[in-house]
């Protein structure tokens, strides 16, 4: 995509060489880019995940952050990763063209088709790779100041070039590695796990097709008309940059972006419920407790709350876990209408008798939990899938850990009893206690009172009216027995 300089018109040519000359390149961007251009900057993790929609100009505003890190710091050092060497020629290297036309000579770089690499006067190199056929070990060795990795859904052993190949050149400049792209289409692709990587510690950038202010309706819909329609897996998956689920390796494939919407948000509570919590134990996985009610009348099982413990962490114990827990329960279980604390119904818990005694021990009983009655996995699996189907599950959107895994959990590969691992170091746990929690309510158990909702001259009148009915039906039963034909007077 050609990409139009829309506020370079206004900034006169001595003014774009002093800009050029400070390597400040962020006016040659559109507002999104802009937006990137600033995440980037002000990004805390060392490695970053950009999902971006096509035609948005993605490649283009890589290219400005390498030129500017060359520029601005002599000396640097940006590793650039494409899929192949030929998009290296076709994409990249007419964007560079492009972005350096109106470059001064003497801050402007040289390329060497030999090397692949962008030389600038001042010592910086920009190092262009492609991940295909082992030419990505080009790249390997050496600092660098910011490692690339563009189409990274197409790169072939991304895993093994991010991690042995680019993270160690970053490792004394503390430098940054970017990975864009879009979502893609192998399930199984390493890219991911990168994306869910990304997204466990907050690192993860979406744009969409409408987030691209250079693209009016009638060029969105040609676009869409490109891919098929609108809500094609292809769309969904380029422009909407959604990760498709395989419905051969996903536990829920189900709970889509469209039911996300629907069933992700706050909930009024009723004015009388029962508490449920359930907890999935791990030691080399993470432990998660969900605390949620039952809403009787409008049959929905609410999740308000979650904690996630990973007893890998210092310090981190068992009476960390209580502490929690009882934090959790002051916070979600007090009922504002009737002014009570409450108290669970029910808790359970996967089958862990020693730690489940320990958590009642250090909790001086106050936190007790029963064991879930474990059957067929699929079962279990097929009755959340259901739940969800039915829209009768409400998450809270506090619920980060559950909501992240309900999107990405899958079976483990060649083995459908076990969840694959996740990126957060576990085995998508906050699934596993889903499926305990909502196995375990009493869904016939009725909250409310026998009269809720009856005034108290109902009640009267009702009493009235009870007594006159028995009454009557009395003399009824005198009459037929004596054969009475007249009617008595009472």
């Amino acid at each position: 995509m050609d990409q139009k300089l829309t506020h370079s018109k206004t900034i006169k040519q001595d003014a774009k060489e002093k800009l050029w000359k400070l390597g400040i390149l962020s006016w040659k961007l559109h507002k999104s880019q802009r937006e990137l251009y600033e995440l980037f900057y002000s990004a805390n993790h060392k490695t970053n995940v950009w999902l971006i929609a096509r035609r948005f100009g993605k490649s283009y505003a890589l290219c400005i952050l390498a030129l500017e890190q060359c520029i601005k710091q002599p000396n640097s050092i940006v590793k650039f990763l494409s899929p192949t060497k030929i998009q290296v020629n076709n994409n990249l290297r007419p964007l560079f063209k492009q972005i350096l036309e109106d470059c001064p000579e003497d801050v402007r770089p040289e390329f060497s088709g030999k090397d692949y690499i962008y030389y600038f006067p001042n010592g910086s190199e920009i190092q262009l790779a492609g991940s295909e056929s082992g030419h990505a070990q080009k790249l390997r060795g050496g600092d660098s100041h910011i490692a690339f990795v563009d189409e990274a859904q197409d790169c072939t052993g991304l895993k093994d070039i991010v991690k042995s190949i680019l993270l160690p050149t970053t490792l004394i400049t503390n430098g940054k590695i970017i990975l864009c792209g879009t979502p893609p289409r192998n399930p199984d692709h390493e890219f991911i796990d990168f994306v869910e990587e990304a997204e466990a510690k907050g690192s993860l950038i979406k744009k969409t097709i409408d987030d691209n202010p250079m693209l009016d309706e009638k060029m969105k819909e040609n676009l869409f008309a490109e891919l098929g329609g609108r809500n094609t897996d292809e769309s969904r998956r380029e422009l909407f940059v959604e990760l498709i689920k395989d419905p051969k390796t996903s536990v829920v494939p189900e709970f889509t972006k469209d039911l996300e919407e629907e069933i992700i948000k706050d909930w009024r509570k009723p004015p009388h419920f029962d508490l449920y919590e359930a907890m999935d134990l791990g030691f080399k996985d993470l432990t998660v407790v969900l605390y949620a009610y039952y809403d009787f009348r409008n049959n929905k099982v609410i999740i308000e709350d979650e904690t996630v413990i990973d007893f890998k962490l210092p310090d981190t114990t068992i009476g960390t876990l209580v502490d929690d827990i009882k934090k959790k329960e002051e916070k979600n279980f007090f009922n504002y209408l009737t002014n009570e604390q409450k108290k669970p119904y029910k808790r359970i818990s996967d089958v862990e008798y020693i730690i489940i005694n320990e958590i009642r021990k250090i909790s001086k009983n106050e936190v007790s939990f029963d064991v879930v009655k474990k059957d067929n996995l699929d079962a279990m699996v097929n009755f959340l899938r259901e739940k969800l189907q039915k829209r009768e599950i409400i998450i809270n959107p506090k619920c980060q850990t559950l909501i992240r895994h309900l999107r990405n959990v899958k079976w483990k590969k060649g083995d459908k009893s076990v969840f694959a691992r996740s990126q957060d170091d576990g085995h998508y746990d906050a699934v596993a206690a889903l499926t305990y929690l909502i196995r375990s309510i009493d869904y016939r158990k009725n909250p409310y009172p026998a009269h809720y909702g009856i005034e108290q001259k109902d009640l009267f009148g009702n009493y009235i009216l009870a007594k006159e009915t028995k009454q009557s039906s009395r003399m009824d039963i005198y009459r037929q027995i004596f054969n009475i034909k007249k009617k008595v007077k009472t």
